[in-house]
């Protein structure tokens, strides 16, 4: 009984992660923020804009969005 109820469940668990794997990703996005915020950033730099650092969750966020990391 306990074997059955274990099999299901290992079962019900591999069947949504390689769900999850097959699922189509739209990263266009995520790479075109990137780019912005990277020209942001470079522009803050060059322009020594104080409030540079609140640009890099921006750029950090957007390209592992962009590379399916997280």
């Amino acid at each position: 009984m306990k074997t059955h109820f274990l099999i299901q469940f290992c079962h019900a668990i591999f069947a949504e992660i390689f769900k999850m794997e097959q699922q189509k990703k739209y990263k266009g996005f995520y790479w075109l923020l990137f780019l912005a915020s990277t020209a942001a950033l470079v522009l803050a730099i060059y322009t020594h804009w104080e409030w540079l650092t609140l640009l890099l969750p921006f750029v950090t966020t957007s390209f592992v969005k962009a590379m399916d990391i997280m």
